[in-house]
């Protein structure tokens, strides 16, 4: 059984979709719509930002929520979560999708020297060098590519890779949070070999995210580069001036 506040989403979005809520208009609030619901005020929170991180809605700071899209596009928000530790995709997304992956590669290898600068580690340290296919809702969706400090996370069992979620097990792991993530994000053009792990023509537009995630202690462990495709993900940018 879906998780209550997946189940008010839903329903939320249900409404949008089907003009209940039209574009631009406000909706209740959230504490209107808890007791619409029947939930806690967090658990309402918990539905409102789904739907927020998916562009269904906008908050007003002083005037509400308003609707911002009345159609599906199955298009996902790339680097929206918030809280008090790095979802990883597996956390961040399967609270939207049925999120699953496929392993195509996973071995340990001398750091390459130019993943050492961006880890600060020694040239002969070893990492774990793991390429998955990443899929929502049973579409192919990016590829990952991730370069782990085997000195941090010594082992990584292959059930983690393709059931469970990585980040979950690397906190379990070492006992801390993951708190920092810095990345960059650049437009490219799928090459053959990426186009065909995701069954999709070279040439298509990617967003290609790379970046480094730490502990909280401040210790990098982690080097990624995903190649996800355009035509699934975007990008939400805000800024509240003065």
């Amino acid at each position: 059984m879906a998780a209550r506040y997946i189940e008010i989403k839903k329903s939320i979005q249900d409404d949008i979709l089907s003009h209940r809520y039209q574009l631009g208009e406000k909706i209740p609030s959230e504490r209107e719509l808890a007791v619409q619901y029947g939930v806690t005020r967090v658990t309402l929170q918990k539905a409102m930002h789904i739907l927020e991180q998916e562009g269904f809605i906008e908050r007003i700071h002083g005037k509400g929520m308003y609707v911002t899209k009345v159609i599906e596009d199955n298009v996902y928000m790339l680097n929206s979560g918030t809280g008090d530790s790095i979802l990883g995709f597996s956390r961040e997304f399967g609270q939207q999708a049925k999120i699953t992956s496929q392993l195509v590669q996973h071995e340990q290898i001398q750091v390459p020297q130019w993943v050492a600068q961006q880890l600060e580690m020694q040239p002969e340290q070893r990492v774990h060098f793991i390429r998955r296919i990443r899929l929502i809702d049973g579409v192919p969706v990016l590829v990952e590519d991730s370069w782990i400090n085997s000195d941090v996370i010594e082992t990584i069992p292959g059930s983690v890779l393709e059931h469970g979620s990585l980040y979950e097990y690397i906190e379990k792991y070492t006992g801390k949070k993951i708190k920092f993530y810095n990345s960059v994000i650049e437009g490219d053009l799928f090459n053959e070999e990426l186009a065909a792990l995701l069954s999709i023509s070279e040439g298509l537009p990617m967003l290609k995210v790379s970046g480094v995630t730490k502990l909280e202690d401040g210790k990098a462990f982690n080097f990624s580069c995903s190649y996800n495709r355009a035509d699934k993900f975007k990008i939400k940018n805000s800024w509240v001036g003065k």
